[in-house]
C-alpha cells in the first residue's frame, strides 16, 4: 500500500514496560514499529493504584490502593523516560507513553483496542524466585493477553544467554 492510498490513522504497536524492565523490550517493538510503519504506543500499569477521576485533557488521577502507602509520583522518572527515548529514536518511530493503572493485561487490551494496534509486545517474565513470586499472585500478562484478546502477542527474552543475545543482535 502506498501512502497514496492509505486512509485514517496510523496503526500502532503496543509495548508493555516496567520500570525495571530490560529496554531490550523496548528496542524490539520500535524495531516492529518501524517494519510495520507504525506508531509505537508504551503502556505501563501499576495495579497498586485506582483512578478516582479523569480530567478532560485524558490525565488520571489516582489513589494507592492501599492508604499506608504513601502517595508516589509517575511510575517513571525523568531519566528512565529519557532512557527510553534514546532506545527509540534510532528507529524513526513516533512513540507515546501511557501509564494507567490497575492489572497490565487489562490496561494492554484496552490502549490496543484504543489504537487498533497491529499488535502486543510484551517482556517475558523476569527469571528468579522475585519473578516467579510475581507470576503466582499476578498470572502471565503474555499468556491471559493470548486468551483473552485476537491481536498477535509477541513475546520477547527479557533475559537470553549471553550468546543468544549476540545471536539475537546478529538477527536485528
Amino acid at each position: 500500500m502506498t501512502d497514496e492510498q492509505r486512509t485514517g490513522p496510523r496503526r500502532a504497536v503496543v509495548v508493555g514496560i516496567l520500570p525495571d524492565q530490560p529496554l531490550w523490550v523496548v528496542q524490539v517493538a520500535a524495531d516492529y514499529a518501524r517494519s510495520f510503519d507504525a506508531d509505537l504506543v508504551c503502556v505501563a500499569a501499576d495495579a497498586t493504584r485506582y483512578a478516582y477521576q479523569e480530567l478532560p485533557d485524558g490525565t488520571l488521577l489516582t489513589a494507592p490502593i492501599d492508604p499506608d502507602l504513601a502517595a508516589s509520583g509517575p511510575m517513571f522518572s525523568e531519566e528512565r523516560l529519557a532512557e527510553v527515548g534514546s532506545v527509540i529514536a534510532p528507529s524513526g518511530v513516533p512513540w507515546r507513553m501511557r501509564e494507567l493503572v490497575g492489572v497490565a493485561a487489562d490496561a494492554l487490551m484496552r490502549v490496543a483496542d484504543e489504537e487498533d494496534a497491529l499488535m502486543i509486545v510484551v517482556g517475558a517474565r523476569p527469571g528468579g524466585f522475585r519473578g516467579a513470586l510475581r507470576q503466582v499472585f499476578t498470572g502471565s500478562v503474555a499468556l491471559r493477553l493470548a486468551h483473552r484478546q485476537y491481536r498477535p502477542v509477541v513475546v520477547v527474552p527479557t533475559a537470553p544467554e549471553e550468546t543468544d543475545a549476540a545471536l539475537l543482535a546478529d538477527l536485528g
